[in-house]
Order: structure tokens, then sequence, then C-alpha cells
């Protein structure tokens, strides 16, 4: 939890720095201006998206499913099917930009490739809100709500900081259900809640620690949930 917890804050600030250095991002050729700089920071935020948020929430999960027990083992397993899948699919999109875009932007440079490089690059790149990535990463997060719903409804069932804990994960899963919701029907208003569906699993999580770091301190015989 902890883990998941400081790489779900660094992905913030490296992105929200990134932002910052990089202007209005309003316009595709904006967008490709932007990720064309391959600059230490855009290594650095994709890197830790995939090892340090995608890899310990995997773990995380997991470990949080293996712990419910006031729920049917059917619905555990359930929830369980889907972490993999969401695993899969983030780690291919946050590795595919520090692998396919820079070589993508490579051949945009190239004589008489510009077209066919903008058409891939639209594909792939993440920051790109009608690219397949995009869509993809949300897609990702939409299913490991189905988790985060299952166990976080489990913990409500135990004492107030797992309860507060569990409320949010529960919630931050049906937001990020409903933001792939919003992408489909191309809704802006409900693809926010990809987004808030973040926030509140970045929050949960620091309830989740907090809880676990107690539950540490005063053992209880074969804590469950």
């Amino acid at each position: 939890a902890l883990a998941s917890l400081v790489g779900a804050l660094l992905w913030l600030a490296l992105m929200i720095a990134g932002m910052a250095s990089a202007g209005p991002l309003d316009t595709f050729d904006q967008v490709v201006a932007y990720v064309s700089r391959l600059d230490a920071l855009f290594y650095a935020a994709y890197v830790n998206a995939a090892f340090l948020v995608t890899i310990p929430a995997i773990l995380f999960m997991t470990a949080l499913g293996r712990r419910c027990r006031s729920v049917s083992d059917s619905a555990v397993e359930l929830g369980a099917a889907f972490i993999p899948i969401y695993g899969a699919l983030n780690l291919v999109c946050y590795l595919s930009q520090i692998t396919v875009v820079p070589m993508l932007v490579e051949l945009r440079r190239a004589d008489g490739q510009q077209a066919l490089a903008d058409a891939l690059l639209r594909m792939m790149i993440h920051q790109w809100p009608s690219s397949a990535v995009a869509f993809f990463n949300a897609l990702a997060y939409g299913l490991l709500g189905i988790p985060s719903i299952i166990f976080g409804l489990a913990l409500t069932k135990h004492d107030k900081p797992a309860k507060l804990g569990g409320v949010l994960l529960a919630l931050s899963g049906v937001a990020s259900i409903v933001g792939v919701v919003g992408m489909l029907i191309h809704s802006k208003a409900l693809s926010l809640g990809v987004m808030i569906g973040g926030v509140l699993y970045v929050l949960a999580l620091a309830a989740l620690t907090d809880h676990f770091r107690r539950l540490a301190r005063h053992p209880r015989p074969r804590a469950s949930f």
C-alpha cells in the first residue's frame, strides 16, 4: 500500500512538472512538439508509471484480494481475474511511450514520412486524449475498478480506518468505470471519471496505508477482511 501510494504521488508530481513545462496542449501539433522533446522528465514519468505505479498496484490488489474473507470466494476470484489484465494493459500503454513513441518521433523527421508517423502517433501518444493508448489506459483502470469495488466493500465491514479506505477504494472503482463509459460514448463530463477515480484511489491508498501500519503495530490473529 505504501509503495503504491509513493509511486502514485511521484507520478502525479512528474506529470504536473511535465505539464508545467509543456505549455498549451490543445492541438495535436502541440502535443507532438512536447512529446518530441523526449527529455528526462518524460522518460522518468513513464518509467515510474510502469514500475512504481502499475507493478505495486498489481501486488497490492492481489494481496488485498487474498485477505478478503467477508465476501464469497467467487466474488474474490472474479475481482482477482481482472488484476493481471489491468497490469498487462497498463504496462503496454506506459512502456510504449518510451519505446514505440520515440521511434515514431524519429520516423516523423525522415523525408516523406511525416503523414505516416502522424497517423501512428495519433494512436500511440498517451497524452493525446483520443489515442488508442489513452483509451486502453483508461480501460485498464476501469477493469481494476471491478476488484476495487469488491475488495473495497469487504473493507467497509471492519473498523473505521479500514472502512474509510474501503469506501474510497470502491468509489474509485465506480468512477473509473464511469470514465471508461464516458470515453466510449464521447461524453467529456463522464470521461472525467477516470481522473476522479485516480484521485480517489490515491486517497484510498493513504487511508489503507495508515490502517495497515496500525495493524502491523497491533497485529490481530488471522487478520482478514
